[in-house]
């Protein structure tokens, strides 16, 4: 009698099991039940260093706790990372809870018949369930990109992000009365860095750095123009409450120039300056760090205070 692969259905030849023939139907009957409804309990190896925990290969006589189960559930005081693997050349899909313990990893991954993953795996996280789908090398998360479509997603409780996380738009994180809204442990910001003369009208767009350093020796004094980007105003993205901080670094060289005059958006603005001394020169063969908090106080309208100090 020849078994299927994945499930290990009986598939009995003709009049080969006579008068016995209910045993292997009964057999596929209660393997599908499995299939359906049942969990297999996996007791992960606490062992402080890695090895692997093999999930029992499918049984043509429902035996159970085998891979025959609508659910893994992985239990363990974890004390090293640990592997969990299906059976070999076993494909199928499951529900894994990893109900385990101890601030380490397990990944699931399908035998290469050498007790090592075959293929790709996944890592269920700890205190969740998820849905995993093995083609019998690879093991992948069935639902794999959902998150991509979603357009609102609201989350309350705590949140870790592991590895490399990009955002799009605009996101808030606001705190509450006892609480601060964020807590960094350490940020890169963008800096444009430009074999540029400063002369003329320079724009500073907020949206694409935070520091813009011209490393060509200036040839005039010029004016900074703050703006979101050449297609969207600094009053457009900056709401009423809000600040951000912008740095130009202007090399000069033995003849020094300095910024000017100040506008955003076009619109001319007066800066207070650092020490209540406002800037008439540049220093010479130095670079000019000017500095600028921007404080939105309504509708075109802003506070602008302003520092420059000179490197030799």
């Amino acid at each position: 009698m020849s078994i299927t692969t994945n499930l290990a259905l009986n598939e009995p030849a003709y009049n080969s099991t006579s008068p016995t023939w209910d045993q292997p139907l009964n057999y596929n009957a209660t393997i599908l039940d499995q299939m359906f409804g049942n969990t297999t309990g996996v007791s992960v190896s606490t062992s402080g260093t890695p090895t692997y925990t093999n999930i029992t290969a499918p049984s043509s006589t429902a035996a159970g706790s085998t891979s025959q189960a609508m659910r893994f559930n992985l239990t363990g005081a974890l004390a090293a990372n640990q592997t969990v693997l299906l059976p070999q050349n076993v494909a199928g899909m499951w529900v894994v809870t990893n109900s385990t313990s101890g601030a380490y990893t397990v990944t699931v991954g399908s035998n290469n018949g050498s007790n090592a993953s075959a293929g790709t795996t996944v890592a269920p996280p700890q205190g969740f369930s998820i849905l995993l789908y093995s083609d019998g090398t690879n093991v992948k998360k069935a639902d794999d990109g959902i998150l991509s479509s979603v357009t609102a997603l609201t989350l309350t409780g705590n949140l870790v992000v592991g590895g490399t996380s990009t955002f799009n738009g605009t996101s808030t994180f606001n705190g509450s009365a006892s609480t601060l809204a964020a807590i960094i442990q350490n940020a890169a910001e963008p800096a444009t860095i430009t074999a540029t003369s400063a002369t003329g009208t320079i724009n500073f767009d907020v949206l694409t750095q935070s520091v813009l350093y011209y490393t060509t020796n200036a040839s005039g004094n010029f004016t900074l123009n703050f703006r979101g980007n050449g297609s969207n105003t600094l009053n457009s993205i900056l709401s009423t409450g809000q600040a951000l901080t912008c740095v130009f670094i202007n090399t000069n060289g033995s003849t020094p120039y300095y910024a000017s005059a100040f506008t955003i958006d076009g619109t001319s603005v007066t800066p207070k300056w650092q020490n209540l001394v406002t800037p008439s020169s540049g220093n010479a063969s130095a670079l000019d760090i000017y500095t600028f908090a921007i404080i939105k106080t309504g509708s075109g309208t802003y506070t602008v205070l302003a520092g420059l100090v000179g490197y030799a």
